[in-house]
């Protein structure tokens, strides 16, 4: 008909999850509730009429209709096994998702309470998809768990006699997944394939396109699946492009995906500047010739709105192959002999690849002052620049000749793994030299903690750092040059942490509780140079009172 209508809407987050029914007379979609968690609801086509599938009280998502129409599918997070920290008397909540069927009709079918198998299906009845049957009343109540184990699940798909589905053993937010099976009728679910960014399947269920590593594949929906060896030659496909016209709406697109989705509808300084600033800034896109030129005149577009995280992501660029040079962690000068010496060895530690230092290794006889003779077998006197014999040498085995005179003579092999960056361990130096000055200004009663960013790295070295230093009577924050990363609120709520009580045993000094805590004054170091969650960590530490 052309008309249009409104299912729903949401004041938390857009909705992307929906799906039809193999009827096309409902509609199943994932919406946000006030509470911040998510419901599986059901529209129908007929009347209008909008149902809850789930209960308010946890999270529901990712609807999959069944193809038979018997059962609406979905994911939900209801499983809640503390797991403990290593650390501290502290858990979390993982491995929350399990699979869920929810009988349209009142009456059924239902799986079987024992076997957990689903009843047999009509094959005829499959082939033409009738009406469905949608008892609205009780739906709420009598969804069935599904026989896989509670895990990590997102993008659930249903066929005829199987759910597929994404699972991420390594945790929610893993970059890749398995793509798994769980028949109807099966006792346990089935891996099909790993490290997978992406899937699609058949209609029919029998075969999936996933994607993996940048390439697709084309696999059967059977047990450990080899994507690599499936992979879809695409290298014949070719599209002819117009680079000026390409580059012309990609600028329009970009101009329109901030006026259409900017927080701000306007645009930080009302929509007629904006229309002034595609005015101002597209007669440049004539000069473009590259896409480096492209990028430029978008970070020039971006930097309009005034606002942190408006990013511009670099496109085609030419790829250039780099040979990774070799490192040793350490200073290496010129020596007016010809050779080179090692001025100064980063310390490393052994037991971490991260944090190795070649020269510092076990067993590597190398000392500060000596002289570097040879790099496998070539006479360091052949070149100017040390490094020239280090090309293509990086994560490589390489052969050195040292010793402690500028002469071939005398010298010994040392064999060392080189490195392709020296940063972490300069990182490490830079933050050992400052802990080291703390430590000797304040007699030993100060602690001092770099945090690098709010990601990873930065709440490692914060809760260790804490760990460490919780026995002192003051610390030392250190948030400059913080590259963000996380909402740092976690890190926040340890800094804030104050002792509850203490247990105190015979002949024993009293414990804290919490463990991770201190009851001392704080300082945090800011400047300019940090950004995102390294701007909001002081902004917290201050809110807080710290």
């Amino acid at each position: 008909s052309g008309s249009t209508r409104e299912v729903d809407s949401s004041r938390h987050d857009d909705i992307t999850e929906y799906v039809w029914s193999p009827d096309g007379q409902w509609l199943a979609y994932t919406l946000e509730n006030d509470a911040g968690l998510t419901q599986v609801w059901l529209y129908s086509l007929a009347d209008g009429t909008r149902t809850a599938v789930t209960e308010a009280t946890s999270s529901a998502f990712s609807p999959a209709f069944d193809p038979q129409g018997r059962w609406l599918y979905f994911l939900a997070n209801r499983d809640f096994q503390l797991q403990f920290s290593a650390y501290e008397q502290n858990y979390l909540y993982a491995n929350a998702t399990r699979i869920y069927a929810v009988s349209l009709a009142a009456d059924g079918p239902f799986f079987d309470a024992e076997t957990g198998h689903a009843p047999k299906a009509d094959e005829d009845a499959a082939s033409k998809p009738a009406p469905l049957r949608v008892d609205v009343g009780g739906m709420i109540g009598r969804e069935q768990v599904l026989k896989a184990g509670n895990g990590n699940y997102r993008k659930l798909q249903a066929r005829s006699g199987a759910v597929f589905y994404a699972a991420m053993p390594g945790g929610r937010d893993d970059g890749e997944f398995e793509l798994r099976m769980l028949g109807l009728d099966a006792d346990s679910e089935t891996t099909i394939a790993r490290g997978l960014s992406d899937y699609r399947l058949s209609a029919d269920g029998k075969h999936a396109l996933v994607q993996f590593d940048g390439k697709f594949a084309r696999l059967e929906t059977k047990a450990d699946q080899d994507p690599a060896k499936n992979a879809l030659d695409l290298s014949r496909m070719k599209v002819l492009v117009d680079p000026p016209r390409e580059w012309h709406q990609e600028f329009v697109d970009a101009w329109r995906i901030l006026r259409d989705w900017f927080y701000d509808p306007g645009m930080h300084g009302g929509i007629d500047r904006w229309n002034a600033v595609r005015a101002r800034y597209e007669p440049l896109v004539a000069h473009v010739a590259t896409r480096q030129d492209l990028d430029y005149l978008f970070q020039e577009l971006v930097g309009e709105v005034q606002s942190g995280h408006v990013y511009v992501q670099q496109g085609d660029q030419p790829k250039v192959e780099r040979m990774p040079g070799g490192l040793l962690g350490a200073d290496i000068v010129a020596d007016d002999s010809g050779y080179f010496r090692i001025a100064r060895i980063f310390k490393g530690s052994s037991w971490s690849e991260r944090g190795r230092s070649p020269l510092d290794a076990p067993g590597v006889d190398a000392r500060v002052g000596d002289y570097i003779i040879a790099v496998d077998g070539v006479d360091a006197r052949s070149v100017k620049n040390f490094y020239e014999l280090m090309q293509d040498k990086g994560d490589q085995n390489v052969s050195l000749r040292l010793n402690a005179r500028p002469q071939a003579a005398g010298s010994r092999e040392v064999r060392v793994k080189a490195l392709t960056s020296e940063f972490d361990l300069r990182y490490a130096d830079w933050v050992q030299s400052r802990r080291e000055m703390v430590d000797r200004l304040s007699g030993g009663r100060i602690g001092y903690i770099h945090v690098p960013n709010t990601a990873v790295d930065g709440n490692r070295e914060l809760f260790r750092g804490l760990l460490a230093y919780s026995d002192k009577d003051a610390l030392i924050i250190d948030d400059r040059y913080n590259g963000g990363g996380f909402i740092p609120d976690r890190m926040a709520e340890w800094l804030a942490r104050k002792p509850l009580n203490y247990w105190k045993r015979r002949g024993l000094d009293p414990q804290a509780t919490p463990m991770l805590s201190h009851d001392g004054p704080k300082a945090m170091l800011i400047n300019g140079l940090s950004s995102s969650g390294g701007d909001a960590l002081p902004y917290y530490f201050r809110k807080l009172g710290l």
